[in-house]
């Protein structure tokens, strides 16, 4: 068992019991819980409303199900304690952290920047439950029956539900997905970090990995470089692992200098802090003049929005120009 791993080492059903157990789960209860969820797992989720069937992605919901509540315990009491001993270039599914510190990390201290961003495809769908299972069992030190009982809670069939597709990956919109896809794929994520590193020390080189967005930036490199090295991260992404190829998005993938209007993760790239981008400021300019021409609960509808996009204003501000 590798020591950058979590080291959780469940042998059983009671095991598992005992480590998502709490005061709102009595050890009964979870047992209980466990038991009924491997028995009727298949009725306890569905395909969401936000799918997008034709790019092949298939949100998953167990809201308001017994199955929630146990991958949430899950993803609580195995897997976010170890949050911190994941990198500092990792910040999707990590507590404390989100896509705004993520593109804050980007700005770096020298000037002449420029932005690579890299789209992994249907990310979670290339993560099938083999991989889960050995995360478990190989990397968690957790015992063949438990790491398949991890493995069969977490995935689901891909494609639409009731396709009975034989292989299964991890559930896009499942509580424990996201921090599942970092884990099962470390090992590549560090050999891109140390060979991104490598090719560009001395140019103040900054790697950011949200979920299955890439950005890195440098400065002072030619574009040309950079896709030099764009190149051989693709690469990494795709051969690293035989038995877990990252393909990227190649229509997503971009290489923009800062003066040229960066944006990662929608937020604007500035040569000393982040500011809302484009899509944003888009739809506020929008709701401003709906509301010019509103009355009764579509204005104050509309007003509630605005303000949300306020709210998500200052929160830029605040991470960009800490006090």
């Amino acid at each position: 068992m590798n020591d950058r791993y979590p080291k959780i080492s469940i042998r059983s059903k009671n095991e598992l019991a005992k480590h998502i157990s709490s005061k709102k789960l009595p050890l009964a209860e979870a047992l209980k819980l466990i038991n009924d969820v491997s028995a009727n797992f298949d009725n306890y989720w569905k395909d969401s409303k936000k799918s997008e069937p034709r790019k092949r992605k298939y949100v998953r919901t167990a809201a308001g199900k017994p199955l929630n509540t146990l991958l949430k315990a899950i993803d609580k009491k195995l897997l976010q304690p170890y949050d911190k001993h994941l990198p500092d270039f990792i910040f999707g599914g990590v507590k404390g952290k989100s896509h705004i510190s993520a593109a804050h990390h980007l700005i770096g201290k020298k000037n002449q920047r420029t932005l690579v961003k890299m789209d992994i495809t249907r990310f979670f769908e290339q993560i099938g439950r083999d991989r889960v299972f050995y995360f478990f069992y190989k990397k968690c030190g957790c015992s063949v029956r438990a790491s398949n009982l991890l493995a069969d809670i977490c995935c689901v069939p891909i494609g639409k539900k009731g396709s009975n597709n034989a292989k299964k990956t991890i559930a896009r919109g499942f509580p424990t997905s996201s921090r599942l896809a970092v884990w099962t794929n470390l090992d590549t994520f560090l050999r891109l970090k140390w060979e991104a590193e490598k090719l560009l020390r001395g140019h103040d080189f900054r790697l950011v990995i949200f979920v299955d967005d890439i950005g890195i930036t440098a400065s002072r490199v030619s574009e040309q470089k950079l896709d030099n090295v764009r190149k051989k991260l693709q690469k990494i992404l795709l051969k690293n692992d035989e038995n877990q190829p990252l393909p990227v998005n190649r229509k997503k993938t971009k290489i923009i200098p800062f003066i040229k209007g960066a944006e990662h993760l929608g937020v604007l790239l500035g040569r000393s802090k982040i500011t809302i981008g484009s899509k944003t400021k888009s739809k506020m300019a929008a709701v401003k003049g709906l509301i010019k021409k509103s009355v009764g609960e579509k204005r104050s509808s509309l007003v509630k929005k605005r303000l949300a996009y306020y709210q998500y204003k200052k929160q830029i501000e605040k991470i960009s120009n800490p006090v």
